[in-house]
């Protein structure tokens, strides 16, 4: 088994595993009658072609002329300007360069398969058109680069609130198809483009913690817990040692263990009026609270509500990249209607954080535009009850109820970035 580029051992195990790698993920991405017809050789070479900073090509004097489309395919992706673009991104990342290569394998067989009237045919030879194949690359290839955003993006958001060091890579034959199926969805790529309304939660979002005299070092402090004092102390004078224990200045460990919170329960109006902006910047209010809530591992309960609440989706403290694309599918199909019925909602957040045991205070976000009168007295008990606190966003209104019973009310006038950090802070 050979290929076409310089320098690569086609044999060696690496290599043949990023082609089979390559292969699979197009098999669950694409049609599986035109991806059967992928050589191994070939899923090498693209992989190698956006991997590789410089990938050098055989001379076609090389080539045997059964694998002429083979070569001008791999010859495309390494000349042509729009192929210098993507491989800018995925140099040395064997992740986005196996996603990339699996779409370019897919999105090339069916230019040449609708080319040459349903064959995809890859390693054709004598009478290749070498001009066809290499417009075949490039449309194939601007396609890609259009997806190349929305898969930037998605990776982003699975990484986001992971930190440095703890995060977990994505399983490549079964995230990996995922992301790029959802990099092609209409509804996604609108999601994805309101991500830019999502503030760096990184930079507000910060742990808490309790003193605890077993816990984990975070670093010194003055006092006189004999169990913490730092070793050096016990070498001063007995007289020096009482005097500053009497003072509580002795330098001890500060010793803490993060505080237990329960879930971050977020509650999104979807009503008519909802409908547009509205609805798009609480999916994008929606995200940004994600984060939070990894960052300070915590569950994340999601919930949209109308006149009656819908299905809830629940991820947990460290969640899996698979729970965090469901998420982002079901927030991309969610668009506003119906009618509002906000003490409902509240209520079954309620029943919600009740049925799961949830140690510690819960944060229930509720985003709405919606005036409807609200049973202020049993809502208000039902919240504290389950040892909640009700953070109400009202967009663009007023509702002097949920003002009366919420512990933080914030109106937001003006859609934007700031005021999603706000929320974030609250």
């Amino acid at each position: 088994m050979t290929g076409v580029l310089k320098g690569i051992k086609y044999s060696a195990p690496v290599v043949r595993y990023r082609g089979e790698s390559v292969i699979e993920l197009a098999k669950k991405v694409g049609r599986r009658e035109r991806i059967k017809d992928l050589r191994l050789e070939l899923a090498i070479d693209i992989f190698y072609s956006m991997y590789l900073p410089y990938p050098l090509i055989l001379p076609l004097s090389q080539v045997p002329a059964e694998m002429e489309t083979h070569y001008y395919i791999i010859k495309g992706l390494i000349t042509a300007d729009e192929a210098l673009e993507l491989r800018r991104h995925s140099i040395a990342d064997s992740e986005l360069s196996t996603l990339l290569s699996a779409s370019i394998a897919d999105h090339v067989l069916t230019e040449l398969s609708e080319e040459r009237g349903g064959r995809s045919d890859e390693g054709g030879g004598g009478g290749t058109d070498s001009k066809s194949v290499m417009n075949a690359v490039r449309r194939a290839v601007n396609n890609v680069r259009n997806e190349l955003v929305y898969i930037r993006e998605l990776r982003k958001l699975l990484g986001r609130g992971e930190e440095p060091g703890r995060g977990s890579r994505m399983d490549l034959l079964e995230d990996g198809s995922e992301i790029i199926k959802l990099a092609r969805s209409t509804e996604v790529q609108e999601l994805l483009e309101y991500l830019t309304l999502v503030p760096d939660v990184g930079r507000s979002v910060k742990r808490h913690y309790v003193r605890f005299n077993h816990g984990e070092f975070r670093g010194y402090e003055l006092g006189d817990v004999l169990e913490r004092v730092v070793p050096t102390e016990l070498a001063s004078p007995k007289i020096y040692f009482m005097v500053k224990f009497l003072e509580s200045r002795l330098l001890l460990y500060e010793k803490v263990l993060p505080k237990v919170h329960g879930p971050i329960y977020l509650l999104t109006d979807k009503s008519g009026s909802m409908d547009g902006d509205k609805i798009r910047w609480a999916k994008a209010t929606a995200i940004a609270l994600l984060t939070k809530a990894r960052k300070e591992q915590r569950a994340y309960y999601l919930r949209f509500f109308d006149s009656s609440p819908h299905s809830l989706i629940k991820i947990s403290k460290r969640p899996k990249p698979k729970e965090v694309i469901e998420t982002v599918k079901y927030l991309a199909r969610v668009a506003g209607s119906g009618g509002t019925d906000i003490s409902k909602a509240i209520l079954t957040a309620c029943d919600d954080i009740r049925s799961s045991s949830a140690k510690g205070a819960s944060d229930i976000v509720l985003v709405t535009d919606g005036e409807d009168n609200l049973s202020v007295n049993y809502v208000s008990k039902r919240v504290r009850e389950v040892n909640a606190r009700l953070i109400t966003v009202m967009i663009m209104g007023e509702n002097r109820d949920l003002r009366d019973i919420s512990d933080a009310y914030l109106r937001v006038i003006k859609l934007s970035k700031d005021e999603i950090l706000r929320v974030v802070e609250a």
